[in-house]
């Protein structure tokens, strides 16, 4: 898994801009510091997914002392995907209450819906081969 640096560029609103210096193209936002991580995480992912579709090579993160980032800006490390498969987009049924804990928990640890199922069913995996 590669990780790769980003410039949060704060807005007037509260918001952030997300940017990767090493992959022109590949940018996202969010309405908080929070929100602009996770959509980076899913932004970066999805980036690295198409332009491995496309047979293109990825570039080498930068070291983050050779980072200018312009003033105000926050540098962050985002983690790439792990070299699996690319997600499959699946319909589940859930219990209401069950999804809005779910939803409440992955908020509070900055990440999606998704990753945050993916994680504990990898966890529960885990346990169970364990």
């Amino acid at each position: 898994m590669a990780i790769y640096p980003a410039f949060l560029v704060p807005d007037d609103k509260g918001g952030f801009a997300v940017m990767f210096p090493d992959l022109p193209g590949c940018f996202t936002e969010g309405a908080d510091e929070q929100e602009a991580m996770a959509m980076a995480i899913d932004a970066l992912s999805g980036h690295i997914h198409a332009l491995e579709g496309l047979g293109r090579e990825l570039p080498a993160p930068s070291a983050l002392e050779a980072l200018e980032a312009p003033q105000g800006t926050h540098v962050a490390l985002v983690p790439g995907p792990m070299r699996e498969e690319a997600p499959v987009r699946i319909n589940i049924s859930i219990n209401k209450r069950l999804l809005r804990d779910v939803d409440v928990a992955a908020k509070r640890e900055g990440m999606t819906r998704s990753g945050l199922l993916a994680a504990a069913a990898r966890s529960m995996l885990a346990q169970l081969r364990g």
